[in-house]
């Protein structure tokens, strides 16, 4: 009896560790800090403004999507992710031209708005499938996409 008791510690240290979910990994990437010692990359302050609206709107559809995806409220999903989408629809610039607004902006960001805009698209068609395990993985990898741009634009509090 007292050698069982001995060796029970020592049989608690040999547990396997419990499941993760492969959707934790994704999570863990999305929230970490990019490897970047210098400040955020520079935005005109026209540019700040044409954002700040736009970025209050994708923060109210991110919110409703955790509250939707929390219950797997497909149909709630499937909207949320399709109006991400459509949202998400700066055009690059055609030109130069200074009087072009959008001209304002740079190429890094488009490339993380249409990184956006496809997994946005991916979470909608995950949620048509009813596939709470694609809706977890895709919604890891929007959020991704949508700190990745606030590590690169946002000035640091």
């Amino acid at each position: 009896m007292v050698l069982v008791a001995a060796l029970l510690p020592l049989a608690a240290c040999a547990t396997p560790p419990a499941y993760q979910p492969p959707q934790r990994s994704q999570a863990v990437r999305a929230v970490e800090t990019p490897k970047r010692t210098d400040p955020a990359e520079p935005l005109s302050p026209a540019a700040r403004e044409l954002l700040k609206a736009r970025m209050a709107s994708h923060g109210r559809d991110m919110n409703d999507l955790v509250s939707a995806i929390m219950v797997l409220d497909y149909l709630r999903i499937e909207q949320r992710g399709d109006q991400i989408a459509d949202d998400v629809a700066l055009a690059r610039p055609m030109s130069r031209d200074a009087t072009e607004l959008n001209s304002s902006l740079p190429e890094k960001f488009f490339v993380h708005q249409d990184k956006v805009k496809v997994e946005a698209r991916a979470l909608s068609d995950a949620a048509r499938a009813h596939d709470p395990y694609r809706v977890a993985e895709q919604y890891g990898r929007l959020s991704e996409g949508c700190v990745r741009c606030h590590a690169d634009y946002r000035p640091r509090s």
